[in-house]
C-alpha cells in the first residue's frame, strides 16, 4: 500500500513526454473518484489497480491498457478506499482497505468476479487496512490500525484463501499504526509503520505468535515519525524506510534501518540535509543491497533522493532530481537490478507523473513524465518482464490515473472482432459492435451492405454505431481497422437476419403464492413458432421442464424454500423474452416453544402472561393461538421477537394449555402443551397491614416502596431493562405502546423508553449516553397532574436510568433499599461492591 503526506497543486491539460532516451507513456487511462493506491501486474503483463476515495475501486488493464474489468465497492460511507493489492500464482487479487470505517479486504478471481470480502471491526470505530502480502499457500496478511476508543492500536490478521480469518493481533501501545507488510520464505511477517512517534518494526510467526517488536526513536516525541515501507533479503533481515525528526517542529530526517531476523539493530542511516528529508520507498535485490527513494530539502525546495546502501550499511551512491517541488513515493528494482523510481516533479506550474530508471552502478538510464489536467502523481509502481514500468496515481487527487511507460512497437496489423453476431435479429436497430486492437490504431469503419460507410466510435474499448437503421431480411457488415503506421485489417465480415417477432409466455400460477407442495407448481405456455431454448432458473439452478401436455411444467418435485424464478425463452431469429415468478413452497409447520408458564407451575395470581415463541423459516407464521383448557382462546400479539398475550382472568383450577402456530401455507403446529394450577390466596395482606401485589419481587424492605411497586405499572424498553424491572415485580409493561395514566415506574433511558424519551425533559436531570457518565445511574421522581378530564387526577412517575445498563442498574438496586421515595434526584454509582452515592 502506499499511502503518502504531501501537497499538490493543481492546474489542466494531458502530456507525456521523455527526457533521456525513446521511453515514454505508452498508455493512460482514468478512472472513478480519488488516488490510485497501489498497483500489481500477473505473469502475463496485466495490471491491477486499486484505490478510491469514496469507495474501494479495483481495476485490471490488458498490457495494451484495455479495461478488463472494474469494481466499485460502497460499504456505505463516505471515506472509503482500496489501499493495497497483491495477486497470488493463479492470478486472484487481494484488496485491503477502509470500508465503513472497518478494515475490508477482498479477493478477486482473474475474470473480476467477487470471489469473497470480508471486514474487520476492531472496536467498533474507525479502523482501516493498510497493506496486504501473500505466502506460497495464498494466505493474505494484512495490517493496519484499529481505533480502540482513544487510540488507534496497529493489527495483523491471516486470512485463508477462502476468506477465513485465521488469526488477528494487536500491539498493546497507544497511538501506532501498521503501514506495510512483509513475508519470509518460511511465512513469517514483518510490519512497520507508526510506534507512537517513534518507528515501529514487529515480526509475527505464521500462527500469529508476536516474535519481537522494536521502535525506533527518532527525534522529538512529539514530531511526526514513521516507518513508511519495509523490505527483506534472502536471508530474512529487514530493512525499513521511513521519516524522523530533528526534534524542531516540521524538521523531518531520512531514515533508513536494517534488522536482523532475531531482531538485533544493525544498522541504521540519516539523511539530514534540510527540513523535508523523507524516505518513503526501499527495495532490496538479490545481493542484499537496500535501495531507498524519497525527497530532500535543498535549501530553497524540494528534491527526489535516491540512495543505494550496500548491506552493511556503507552507502554505494546516491543521486538527487531537481525540477521544482519533486518527490519520490515508491520504488520498484528488475532482475538486473535496475532500479525504477515513481513520484512527481514540479516544472514550472505543472506536477506531472514521473518515472526515473537507474543502473545498478547508479547511471541514469531514461527518466519520462506525463502530465494529466495540470496536476498529477505518481504513488505506486510495478514492472512487467519486459522492463515496462506501470504507475498508478492521481490526477488533482480526484482521479485514480493508470500509466505504462515504455517502448511503442507496431508492426501488425490491427486485431479485430465483430462482436455483432452472425444471426437473426429482432430489431432494425442492431447496435454494430467491434473490438479493434492495436498499439497506435487510428480509425475503425464499418461497410454496411457494401455501399455504406461508417465511422465507428471508441467508447469504452468497444467500436460501436447504435444509429444505423437496418431493413429486414439479410444484411452483410464489413470492418476495416487501420492503425497509425498504414496497416489495415478488413478480413472480418458478418452476415444477419432481422426478424421481429418475439415470443410471448403465459404463466399460469398466481404471483407470490404460498404453496405446500412441489408437483406441477411451475406451468406456463408459450406462443411462439421457431423455439431456441426454454429454460427455468431459480438463481443459477436450473429447473428441468416438460412440455408433454402443451404447458411448460417443472418435471421433478421441487423441495421446500423460497423460489425466485426467471422463465427465459430464446427464438432462433435472438430475440429474448423474460418473466419471473416468485412463490414458496413450505412443507413444514413452524417451530414453537412455550416459555412461560412452565408446565407444572403454581400460581397465585389469576392472570397468567403468556410468552411464546415462534417461527418459520419459510412462509412466517400466521397465526399463534392458546387454548385456555375450555375456558377461551386467546390470540396472541408479536412484539417484534416474542408472541405474548394474557390468559385472562382464571377461577383457581387446573388448566391445560395448548399452543397453535399456523403458517402462511396453512400448517400447523399444536405439539406444545402445558398444564398449570390457579390457586389464588383470599389475601395478601403483611403484618404490617398494607396489601402488596402478589408478584412483588423480593429485596424490597421499606412498607413505602413495597406500596409504591405494588400501585404502579413498570415499565421497560430494552431487553435488558427488562431484566432489571423484573427484580421489582413480576407483571410488566412493554414501553412500546403505553401510555401514562397512573402510577408508573420508568426502568430504563430515553434510547429504547418510549415514556422515558417522552418525559425526559420534564424530570430535573436528564439522561443520555454522556450523563450522568459511565456506571452512573440516577432516581428521579416527578408528581403529574391530569387535568384531562372532569376529574383532577394525580399520579407519581419514578425515573430510573443510567448512562449505560451498569448505571441503570446501580439505580434499581439502590431504589430497593430506600425507606422513603425522595425528594430529589439521587446520583448512584455501580462498583465491585454494588451500587454507592456518586
Amino acid at each position: 500500500m502506499k499511502v503518502r503526506y504531501f501537497i499538490i497543486t493543481s492546474f489542466i491539460f494531458l502530456l507525456c513526454a521523455s527526457f533521456v532516451s525513446a521511453e515514454e507513456a505508452v498508455w493512460n487511462d482514468t478512472f472513478g473518484y480519488g488516488d490510485g493506491q497501489d498497483i500489481a501486474l500477473d505473469g502475463d503483463g496485466n495490471s491491477y489497480v486499486t484505490g478510491g476515495g469514496k469507495d474501494v475501486i479495483t481495476l485490471k488493464y490488458a498490457p495494451n491498457g484495455t479495461l478488463l474489468w472494474n469494481s466499485t465497492m460502497d460499504f456505505g460511507m463516505t471515506s472509503e478506499m482500496g489501499n493495497s493489492i497483491a495477486l497470488d500464482n493463479d492470478g486472484n487479487a487481494y484488496v485491503a482497505g477502509r470500508g465503513n470505517d472497518n478494515v475490508v479486504i477482498l479477493k478477486y478471481a482473474p475474470n473480476g468476479t467477487l470471489l469473497w470480502n470480508n471486514s474487520y471491526d476492531y472496536m467498533g470505530s474507525i479502523d482501516y487496512g493498510e497493506d496486504v502480502a501473500l505466502d506460497n499457500s495464498g494466505n493474505a496478511y494484512v495490517t493496519g490500525a484499529g481505533n480502540g476508543r482513544y487510540h488507534f492500536y496497529c493489527i495483523v490478521l491471516k486470512y485463508a484463501p477462502n476468506g477465513t480469518l485465521l488469526w488477528n493481533s494487536s500491539l498493546t501501545l497507544d497511538d501506532t499504526n501498521g503501514l506495510k507488510i512483509a513475508l519470509d520464505n518460511d511465512g513469517n511477517a514483518y510490519v512497520t509503520g507508526d510506534g507512537d512517534r517513534s518507528i515501529l518494526t514487529a515480526k509475527y510467526a505464521p500462527n500469529g505468535t508476536l516474535l519481537w517488536d522494536n521502535n525506533y526513536p527518532c527525534g522529538s516525541s512529539t514530531g511526526f515519525t514513521v516507518g513508511e515501507d519495509i523490505a527483506l533479503d534472502n536471508d530474512g533481515n529487514a530493512y525499513v524506510a521511513g521519516i524522523g525528526n530533528t526534534g524542531v517542529y516540521g524538521d523531518y530526517l531520512y531514515i533508513t534501518l536494517k534488522y536482523a531476523p532475531n531482531g538485533t539493530l544493525l544498522w541504521n542511516r540519516t539523511v539530514n540535509l534540510g527540513l523535508t528529508d523523507q524516505a518513503f520507498g526501499i527495495e532490496v535485490d538479490a545481493l542484499g543491497n537496500a535501495y531507498v527513494t524519497g525527497c530532500v530539502d535543498n535549501g530553497v525546495t524540494q528534491d527526489i533522493m535516491t540512495i543505494k546502501y550496500a548491506p552493511n550499511g556503507t552507502q554505494e551512491w546516491n543521486r538527487s532530481v531537481d525540477y521544482g517541488r519533486d518527490n519520490a513515493l515508491d520504488i520498484a528494482l528488475d532482475n538486473s537490478g535496475n532500479a525504477y523510481v515513481a513520484g512527481y516533479i514540479t516544472d514550472s506550474s505543472d506536477q506531472q507523473v514521473f518515472v526515473i530508471k537507474y543502473a545498478p552502478n547508479g547511471s541514469e538510464l531514461w527518466n519520462s513524465t506525463c502530465l494529466y489536467w495540470s496536476n498529477s502523481y505518481g504513488i505506486a509502481i510495478a514492472l512487467d518482464n519486459n522492463g515496462n514500468a506501470y504507475v498508478a496515481g492521481s490526477v488533482l487527487g480526484a482521479t485514480i490515473v493508470t500509466v505504462k511507460f515504455g517502448i511503442p512497437v507496431d508492426e501488425t496489423a490491427p486485431e479485430v472482432t465483430i462482436n455483432t453476431l452472425e444471426k437473426s435479429y429482432n430489431t432494425t436497430s442492431i447496435v454494430i459492435n467491434a473490438t479493434a486492437t492495436d498499439l497506435n490504431l487510428d480509425s475503425v469503419i464499418a461497410e454496411i451492405n457494401g455501399t455504406e460507410n461508417i465511422t465507428l466510435e471508441n467508447i469504452s474499448g468497444y467500436f460501436v454505431n447504435s444509429t444505423f437503421e437496418f431493413s429486414e431480411g439479410l444484411n452483410t457488415l464489413k470492418i476495416y481497422a487501420n492503425d497509425s503506421f498504414g496497416h489495415i485489417n478488413s478480413s472480418e465480415n458478418v452476415t444477419f437476419r432481422v426478424d421481429l417477432n418475439s415470443p410471448e409466455i403465459t404463466i399460469k400460477l398466481i404471483e407470490g403464492e404460498y404453496l405446500n407442495n412441489g408437483s406441477n407448481v411451475i406451468n406456463f405456455t408459450v406462443n411462439e413458432s421457431n423455439l431456441d431454448k426454454v429454460t427455468a432458473f431459480n438463481g443459477s439452478t436450473e429447473i428441468l421442464l416438460n412440455n408433454s401436455t402443451g404447458n411448460y411444467l417443472n418435471s421433478v418435485v421441487l423441495n421446500e424454500g423460497i423460489y425466485n424464478v426467471t422463465i427465459r425463452i430464446n427464438d432462433t431469429a435472438g430475440n429474448i423474452a423474460e418473466k419471473s415468478l416468485n412463490f414458496i413452497i413450505d412443507k413444514t409447520a413452524p417451530v414453537i416453544t412455550l416459555n412461560t408458564p412452565v408446565n407444572g407451575t403454581t400460581f397465585t395470581t389469576s392472570s397468567i402472561s403468556l410468552n411464546v415463541s415462534a417461527n418459520d423459516s419459510l412462509s412466517n407464521v400466521s397465526s399463534v393461538l392458546a387454548q385456555i383448557g375450555s375456558i377461551r382462546n386467546v390470540t396472541l400479539s408479536f412484539d417484534g421477537t416474542y408472541y405474548t398475550g394474557n390468559t385472562g382472568t382464571l377461577p383457581n383450577g387446573n388448566y391445560e394449555i395448548t399452543i397453535l402456530a399456523t403458517d402462511l401455507v396453512g400448517n400447523v403446529n399444536s405439539n406444545e402443551t402445558v398444564n398449570i394450577t390457579v390457586a389464588v390466596p383470599s389475601s395478601s395482606s403483611r403484618s404490617s397491614g398494607n396489601h402488596y401485589s402478589s408478584d412483588l419481587s423480593d429485596g424490597i424492605t421499606s412498607s413505602v416502596i413495597k406500596n409504591t411497586v405494588s400501585n404502579s405499572n413498570i415499565v421497560y424498553g430494552s431487553d435488558v431493562d427488562e431484566g432489571y424491572a423484573q427484580e421489582l415485580k413480576e407483571n410488566l409493561y412493554n414501553s412500546e405502546d403505553y401510555e401514562i395514566s397512573g402510577d408508573t415506574i420508568i426502568v430504563g433511558g430515553p434510547k429504547y423508553n418510549v415514556p422515558a424519551n417522552k418525559y425526559d425533559s420534564k424530570f430535573g436531570i436528564s439522561i443520555s449516553n454522556d450523563y450522568p457518565g459511565e456506571n452512573k445511574g440516577i432516581i428521579q421522581v416527578l408528581k403529574v397532574q391530569d387535568n384531562s378530564g372532569n376529574i383532577i387526577k394525580s399520579y407519581t412517575i419514578v425515573y430510573i436510568a443510567g448512562s449505560d445498563r451498569f448505571g441503570t442498574q446501580a439505580a434499581l438496586e439502590y431504589f430497593k433499599t430506600l425507606n422513603e421515595l425522595p425528594e430529589g434526584p439521587i446520583m448512584v454509582e455501580w462498583t465491585a461492591n454494588g451500587p454507592v452515592l456518586a
